[in-house]
Order: C-alpha cells, then structure tokens, then sequence
C-alpha cells in the first residue's frame, strides 16, 4: 500500500495496464511512466530559474525484502529516465513542499518513514535536456545509484544509517548518490534571424559521487537541515578559446534570470530553514528512566554532536583539475587578429573545495564549518567588526529618521499631539557565504608550436614548500558573502563583503605570456559584447555597488625578466624580484595601517612639503595643467565626511531605513595598501650561487587610491546638483578648490580617473653594480616595448567597436591618473669598478674631512677634501673572499615626486630637498655589506635651505611635449634644474662613474634642458704620486654660479648662460674657470 501511495504521489496518468504488481512476492514493474513535473520540482527543490516540462521512464522495477524492512532497503530500479527542461526570464513560483512530507501528512518519525527514507534507487541511464534562450544543453548520466550509507559513507544496515537523539528530538540520516560517467554539451542556438557563430561545449567526467546528510525533526519529520557534498575525481578539460566563450556567453545568459531567481529565495526563506545554531527542542520523555537508558541516550547525543549538521551547506570537491586553453585557429567567429597564433596555456589546480552555506545567522561563529581554519577566522574577525560599524551607523541613522518625523510631526500638528514613530520588528539578519579554497595551483606560461621543445614554465604558482609554511596553508582562500532578511524586510542591510588570502604566490610576468593572455581578454571581452548586443544584454545601466574587500597577502613575489640574446656577462642579472612579507590591500578601514587616522597621517606628512602643497603645485617642476596631488577626496574621507551618515545630517540627502540606506557606490571607494616590508632583489647572477643579490632593502610602504572624476560624479547624482563642490572651508587647505558650476556634472578632465598617493616612511636604501645598472636599462627598455604592443593591442579593438556602434557606456575621454610619493630619506650606493693598488690612495678617504667650500667662481688651494663614513643598513649577502670595491653613495633627503597621465601624455615631477654624496673609497664588499645589515641609515640634515630644494627635475613625454621639440613626443624632453647645491669628489671617483655608466648598445637622444644655479664642487685629486715623499695635490673647490645646457634633437649640447649659447664640439674643448665658459 505504502509503494502504491508513493508511486502515485510521482506519476500522473497511471493506468492499470501500466503496472504489473505481485505482492505477494514484494516485485512490481511499471513501464511507460509519466512522472508529475510540479511534484519533482518540489521534492528537488529546483531553483525558479528553472522549470521541468517533462519527465518519463520507460520501465520501472521494484524489488520489496517484506522481511527484512528494517535492516535493507526497498530496492527501486529505472532503465532510462528522459527529462525536458527550460529556463526562465522570470521567476516561476516558489517551490511547494516536498511530496514526502505531504504523504507522511506531518506526522511523527516511525516505521513508515524509516522504511521510505531507505529506498535505494538505480538507473541505468538519465538524459536531461535543457532549453534556454541563446543556447541548448544536454545533460547525460550512465548508472546511477542512491542508496543509505553508515558515518563511515559505506552501505551497510539500516539502523546504522541513522543516528537518533531522543533529547534533541531530531534524527540524522545518510545517503550517497554515485554515478559512472556524466557527459556534459551546449550548443548555440541557430535562428533564420542572424547566424550565431559558437563552437560547442563538451564535458566528461568519470565516476563521482554526491554525499547527503539530512536532519529532520521526529515530531513533523520536516527537514531542519542539510548538507551536500559533491566529489569530483581528476580532470582533464581542454577547451579552445572559442568553447570558452561560448561558456562565458551562456553564463551571461542566465546570470539576469538567476539573480532574480537568488533574491525571490532570500525573500521568502522561512525561520526554520536557517538551521544556524538552532537550540534543540527538547521532546516530553518518560518520567521514569532507567540509568542504562539515560547512558545511551547520553552516548547517542555524543554521536549526534560529532556527526551534527548546525546549519545547511552546500559542498563542491575536486581532487585535480587540468585545465588546458588553446587558440582555435580555424575558429570563424574571431573578431581581431592575434600576434601569437596557436598558444597554449596549461592550469593545474589542486584540492578545490568551494562551500555554501545559504542561512547562517549575521555574527555568529563559524566553528562549524567545513575546513575552518586561521583565514576563515581572520575574515570572521573582520567581518564582525563591519557588523559593528553598520549597526551603530543604523542606531545613528534610525535617530536621524525619528528627529526628522518629531520635527514634521510638530510643524503639521498641535502642539498637544505627541509623535511616537513606529516600533520595527527585530528580525533576524542572515548571511549567504562562498569559501573557495584552493591547497595548491599552476598556471603556465603561453607555449606555441614553434617552440623548442622544453618543460613548461610557471608563470603564476604557489611557493608554500621552499618557504617551509605549513602544507594545509591554502594557496588561495576566499569568501564572499551578502546579507538580506528572511522576511523580505525592508531594512538596512549591510554591504556585501569579499575576503581574500593570498599565501606565498610567485608570478612571473613573461612578455609573450601577458602578450598572449591581453589579446585573449579582449576577444573574450569584444566577442562578449557582440553576444550580449544581440541578445539585448546590456547591463551597462546597473549601478556599480561597493562592496566590502579587504586583501591578505603573505609571502607575494612579482617577477620581471629579461630575455637576453646572445652569450651574456655571467654576472649580469637575468630577472628581478619584488618581494613583500606582508600585504593588507583593503577599502575598508577596519585593518592595520589602513584605518582613518593613517590616512591622516599621511595626509599630514604630505602637507608638511612645499611641493604638494599651493601655490609650489603649479610651478616648475610642475605646472598650471597638473593634476592636485592631495585631492579633497583624501581628507573628506578621513575626517568621514564621504558618508551617508555625514550627507544625512548636513540635509544633502533624505533620511530614510530602505534596504539601500546605508549602501554606497563603488565610485566612492577609497583604497588602501600596506606593505610591512618591501624589498627588491636580482635574480641569475653567477657570484649570487642560486640565492639573490639585494637591489632595494626591505622598508615598509603605504599607498592610497581613490576615483575623484567617479566620486564627484556620484555626489552630483546623490545630491542632486546640491553643493557637489568641495569647499575649502570643509575641507582644509589642500590647495585649490575644484571649481564646477553647482547645476552641472564636474567634468571628468577637471579630475583624474585614479588618484594614487605613495608613502615611504622610513629611510630607503639601494644598491647597483655596473651590471646591474646595465640590466636595469635593458629592463626598462623591454618594459616599454611590452607597453607599446598592449597599448597598440587595446587600440585596436577600440577601434572595431567604433565602427560597429555607438554607446553612451564607452569612455569619450582619455584615462587620467595622478601619483604622488613622499620619501623621507633614501640613499643610492654605487659599488663601482675595483681600483688598482697602485692607483689606490695611501690612506681611506673615509678618514678624511673634505667639506663644501664658499669659493666664488674660482679655484683655491689649501683645502683636503675627503667623506664622512656612514654604514647603511642592508642584508648580510654571502660572498668569497675579500673582494675590494669602491662604494660611492648619494644621499637624499625629502624626496617629492609627482605622475600625471593624461591619456598618451606623461609627466614626471621630481623635487629634491637636499643631495649629498659620500665615498666610502674600497673596502671589503662583505664588511660593506654586513655594516649595512647592521648599522643605521646616514644623517642627512633635515628640511631644504633657505633657497628651496637643490634638484628639480621634470620628464614629459607624449603630444604634448613636442611643443620642446619634434623628438621629445617620442623620446621625452627632461628639464632639470640645479641650484645651491654642494658635492664633495674625488678624481678617481668621477673616472670610475664614467666606467659606470658606460653602455653598448645603442642609446636613444633624449632631448633636456639643464640649468645649473649657486653649484659648489671640491675635487680632490687622489690618483698617484710619483714618491711616497712628494706633497699631497692640492684641493680644488669649483664654483658654477649660473650655466644652461641644451641637448637638440640631432644628439649636439648647447651650454652658455642663459641668453648665450654655444654649440660642444666632442673633439676639442678647454674650460676657463675663471668665466666659467667653453672654447672650442
């Protein structure tokens, strides 16, 4: 009787001819069924995006044990189950209760229950076919099977399927779906109306399994909660670039439709299927109770809790997963024309798990969870101090709200009548959370054909093993999650929030790789646009909403290499690293460094220099176009005045408690990025052994990033035209005020796409060799060649898109950014060529007092020149012997700089407090070294002179600087100014800087204009001496009170005064320091 009720519970149409039932026997057989669409989308719980418009079944068979009922299951076998799907635009009606449930009629968990909940079922075949608006899919399982599993996930007898805790009153049961093989395709769909070009998808994998652990409540049987985990094996997907992006297609087809279909779920999730921390409901017991009773039970509610499922969950595992990308060279439907045809590029990821847990309770711990660990508790420490911000910014907006009705209230009533604003239900706020985690993962560098055969070579990866970190540190953990009322209520409701840790991940930034990789982006992308354009996608009308993002990084290294042609030096580097200990990148204020108060900081430290602050930001090196570097952004942000709180209590905003209330526009992030410690290092030197030569010494560094053109944009949305200036008087003296007519959109030219402001606190220390200062330009110059073709690259579909049609949505104005940077004191040792013996001065310079001399235009005697000896810090780097160099340092103090980019037009202001240089003579490379590891940074007088800063340089490149010359657009034109300042040298010091800068390859004519004011530089000759007996030379102390030096186009200086001028000759020339000019 109980399969009869079942069986027509499923099927619809059910006539006797169709069943064929021995009872006696306990087997049955039914062909040709036609199952009910509406009962299976209930007991499936399918999503409302998607809907079942037929189900069949060829032949059905049931085996019933009348015997042995409670040890084995009733046995349910299908052949082949054909099933018809389509999606939907919008979402159908929610799903009902599960059949099961309605047949049980609510009753208690008994004996009929427990011998349902045991049927196993198999099916020899399933095919799914799903109908959708760009495309169709089928979905293909080969034997299949359900049956009842012990907490060991082994088939065994049915009592020991279930774990019953009679306090709890609730019951967990445990099952297990496997399969051998499922075969996954999509294809386009093809219409007379236009011809869609896409190749088509196709997936199979092997033997997999899903495993299902239920919690029901004993008095109704309804299911309290769930958790699901499905476990893939291996695999192996190669995928051309065109099945890509069909995939990427067929996504954005539906992400609309699921979207809907997520917030129709949110709306009417109900109190009981939350299942977070549920406190049991304890069923009456029997008065009397014997001791041995209450030990089982005791035990029974041990075994409960070590196998409890506290909230549900939806799980996804992958053991491996090989994923192989590839030029579909033959492919009809490319849009653009690629550099590197037939690349290839290979992803191996290991250990995937991605979790859902759809219902847990806002705030609460998550002790629970699969696979907590250190990330997961970081990110809930973060997030629980976000909750406590948006809470108290809702008890602060809800006084608001009152006084604003109290106040209307008074204006429009009695004054007897008394206002009482309406009492808010407390509901109960819920999250829904993904955590993706992955243990460990390669992506390699592009491989072509043409090739030499070679092992592939990482491209990004994972270092976790030769940093010795502990192996269950995953590679990338990541969560994201959002909140929203189970009622539907409209309430505040926090910002989405997205967490992620990156641990010890190395990427090398390959030339052809990033070549290969930005052409396929921007395929994917135009291709994307195409698609969506046809199919009337365009959500470019969707607002940008912020979400919640903090960054962890441990251990990140950044690679930037150098192909070499040719047989090359063996101390000449072949790549460099940057390197960073650890890394908080977040737009939130709630991390270390990253709060309000550093923000302001900073802002102080900025505003403490004359170069960033009015009216030195529009002269030399800057001028009257440049970009403010302190925009009002920054400080609006750190004194809080870039809130929604802020707008509502200044009346710019209307105070209300809508769901959005609190929510703000990504246009009005504002983010920052914290390094603790930050070094470079060369990497394939021959004297290193395998290990690196330090470059840049490990310092700490800070960063700052906002959208002004986008933030100002937003406030003349939000506030309607109302006081979207940024006063001064709001905001402090940062310099000029924007200036924008208060009844229009500040124009995006006015302010920079990206506002950048770079902080080194502490003293910054480098160190170059001759070789590596030549690596160092042929780095450079490969960098701007990979700029080049990724520029001209982006251009290119630019230009096609044009021509294809025209969008609002698309940027009518060239990019903008502004970068500032502020570095307190930073030193350049250059570890030059060893100098003979018997050139080699009797004593160390370092020893010695040579200090600036007042000479005025002429050279006098009697003066000793000489360095001040300082020991940097640096790392201790290993080498053999006691190599002897010259260390040659330049010492810098307030260090000010500027980056404004203005679409193809560049401009770098540089302003320098103070220079000093300082030779240490030679010395022990290694004692020069471990003195850097161990001493302390040089002094360097504090703040500039009375004059003003001794270095002002500024670099332009681009349109605009042909206005200098016609080569300047392409080389750049350099302006540098020198005044007041003063350097001690040795004459060996200066030959040996000749051999430093000296260069093979072909240099390229830059442009510049050098004027040289008040210049003071004493020369000591210290070369050798004929006899031990002979005096010591005499000083000399050079004094250049005005010089300007012109470099043309064709490579010829032009130095004179300001007004005179004369052409260097490289064959002949003589100084006369007495007029300080040139004969030639």
């Amino acid at each position: 009787v109980t399969a009869n009720v079942k069986v027509r519970l499923f099927a619809k149409n059910l006539s006797p001819d169709k069943i064929n039932l021995s009872t006696l026997k306990g087997e049955g057989q039914l062909t040709n069924l036609e199952l009910d669409e509406e009962v299976l989308q209930n007991m499936l719980d399918l999503p409302t995006w998607l809907a079942i418009n037929r189900v069949g079944c060829n032949k059905a068979a049931i085996r019933i044990p009348w015997t042995k009922l409670k040890t084995h299951p009733i046995t349910l076998s299908l052949d082949k189950v054909e099933m018809e799907m389509s999606t939907c635009d919008e979402p159908r009606p929610p799903n009902g209760p599960s059949p099961i449930a309605t047949a049980s009629g609510q009753s208690e968990y008994g004996f009929a229950e427990k011998v349902v909940e045991g049927i196993s079922l198999s099916i020899n075949s399933i095919v799914i076919r799903i109908s959708a608006k760009a495309f169709n899919a089928s979905f293909e399982l080969s034997q299949l099977q359900v049956y009842s599993v012990n907490t060991s996930w082994i088939p065994s007898d049915l009592r020991f399927t279930r774990i019953q805790d009679p306090t709890r009153g609730e019951i967990l049961t445990f099952k297990e779906v496997s399969w051998q093989m499922i075969r996954i395709e999509a294809d386009a769909i093809q219409s007379g109306g236009h011809e869609t070009l896409s190749a088509p998808i196709r997936l199979i994998t092997n033997q997999s399994k899903i495993r299902v652990t239920l919690k029901r409540r004993m008095k109704d049987c309804n299911v309290v909660a769930s958790k699901l985990i499905l476990i893939l094996d291996d695999l192996l997907w190669v995928l051309t670039d065109s099945q890509l992006k069909a995939m990427v297609q067929y996504a954005k087809s539906l992400s609309e439709a699921m979207e809907k279909s997520a917030q129709q779920r949110k709306s009417m999730a109900s109190e009981s299927s939350q299942g977070a921390s549920a406190p049991p409901s304890a069923q009456p017991t029997r008065a009397q109770q014997s001791a041995t009773s209450a030990d089982q039970n005791a035990n029974m509610a041990k075994l409960f809790s070590a196998y409890d499922v506290c909230e549900t969950s939806h799980h996804l595992q992958i053991t491996h997963l090989d994923l192989h990308i590839c030029d579909d060279i033959h492919s009809r439907d490319r849009v653009m024309n690629k550099r590197i045809t037939g690349g290839a590029m290979q992803l191996s990821f290991s250990s995937i798990t991605l979790d859902y847990y759809p219902f847990h309770r806002a705030g609460e711990n998550c002790l629970h969870w699969m696979h907590y660990s250190e990330a997961t508790k970081s990110r809930e420490g973060w997030a629980r101090s976000l909750l406590e911000e948006f809470r108290s910014s809702v008890d602060m907006l809800r006084s608001a709200v009152k006084d604003h009705q109290s106040i209307s209230a008074q204006s429009q009533s009695s004054p007897t009548t008394t206002f009482s604003p309406p009492s808010s239900p407390r509901a109960q706020l819920i999250s829904s959370s993904f955590v993706l985690r992955m243990a460990d993962f390669s992506i390699y560098q592009v491989s072509t054909a043409d090739q030499r055969r070679s092992s592939p070579k990482t491209m990004i990866s994972c270092n976790k093993k030769s940093l010795y970190l502990p192996q269950e540190m995953p590679a990338i953990h990541a969560e994201l999650t959002e909140y929203y009322y189970p009622d539907g209520k409209d309430s505040p409701i926090p910002c989405p929030n997205l967490y992620v840790q990156l641990n010890a991940l190395q990427l090398v930034l390959d030339p052809r790789s990033l070549v290969w990789l930005n052409l396929f982006a921007l395929d994917l992308k135009q291709s994307l646009e195409q698609f969506m354009e046809l199919y009337k996608l365009d959500d470019s009308q969707k607002p940008d909403e912020h979400v919640d993002i903090r960054v962890d990084g441990l251990m990140l290294k950044v690679t930037l290499i150098w192909t070499q042609e040719g047989a090359a030096h063996a101390d000449l580097p072949r790549s460099i690293s940057v390197q960073m200990s650890e890394m908080v990148a977040t737009n939130t204020r709630h991390s270390p460094g990253c709060s309000r108060s550093s923000l302001e900081s900073l802002l102080s430290a900025f505003q403490e220099e004359a170069f960033f602050s009015f009216p030195s930001t529009t002269s030399f090196p800057r001028d009257k176009d440049s970009f403010p570097v302190l925009h009002a952004v920054f400080q609006r942000h750190a004194y809080e005045q870039d809130t929604h709180l802020h707008d509502v209590y200044r009346g710019l905003v209307p105070a209300s408690l809508t769901a959005d209330a609190l929510k703000m526009p990504a246009a009005s992030d504002l983010w920052a990025l914290h390094f603790s410690q930050f070094w470079v290092d060369y990497e394939g030197m021959s004297s290193g052994r395998g290990r690196p030569i330090p470059f840049v010494d490990s310092f700490p560094l800070t960063l700052w990033m906002c959208q002004p053109a986008r933030h100002l944009q937003h406030r003349h949305r939000v506030t309607g035209g109302v006081s979207t200036t940024l006063q001064r008087s709001d905001l402090g003296s940062l310099g000029p005020s924007p200036s924008s007519s208060s009844s229009s959109v500040p124009s995006s030219g006015e302010h920079p796409d990206v506002q950048i402001l770079v902080h080194v606190q502490k003293h910054l220390s480098v160190q170059m060799t001759h070789l590596q200062y030549v690596f160092l330009l042929r780095l450079q110059h490969c960098m701007k060649e990979l700029q080049l073709t990724l520029q001209q690259d982006l251009q290119q579909p630019a230009g096609d898109r044009s021509t294809q049609r025209t969008s609002t949505s698309h940027r009518t104005e060239p990019f903008s950014a502004c970068v500032g940077i502020l570095v307190k004191s930073a030193e350049v040792a250059l570890l030059l060529k060893p100098v003979p013996d018997g050139t080699a001065p009797t004593s160390s310079p370092m020893g010695s007092d040579l200090s600036p001399s007042d000479s005025h235009g002429t050279i006098e005697a009697g003066r000793e020149g000489g360095a001040h000896p300082e020991n940097p810090p640096g790392p201790l780097v290993e080498r053999t012997g006691a190599e002897m160099c010259p260390v040659d340092q330049l010492l810098f103090h307030s260090v000010c700089g500027s980056l404004d980019i203005r679409g193809e037009n560049t401009a770098v202001a540089l302003d320098v407090g103070q220079v000093r240089p300082s030779q240490l003579g030679n010395v022990s490379l290694r004692q020069y070294l471990s003195n850097r590891s161990l001493g302390s940074g040089p002094v360097v007088n504090s703040g500039t002179g009375a004059s003003g800063p001794e270095v002002k340089v500024r670099l332009e490149s681009g349109p605009s600087a042909a206005a200098h010359s016609p080569l300047s657009e392409h080389n750049g034109f350099l302006q540098c100014r020198l005044h007041a300042l003063s350097a001690d040298f040795l004459m060996s010091t200066l030959r040996n800087l000749g051999h430093f800068l000296e260069d093979d390859s072909a240099s390229q004519v830059l442009p510049m204009e050098i004027n040289i004011r008040d210049i003071h530089v004493n020369l000591k000759d210290d070369g050798p001496r004929d006899s031990a007996s002979d005096p010591d030379p005499t000083p000399m102390a050079l004094h250049i009170d005005s010089l300007l030096i012109h470099r043309r186009d064709d490579g010829s200086f032009n130095i004179g005064r300001e007004c005179l001028s004369c052409t260097l000759s490289l064959s002949h020339c003589v100084l006369d320091v007495d007029t300080c000019t040139l004969t030639i």
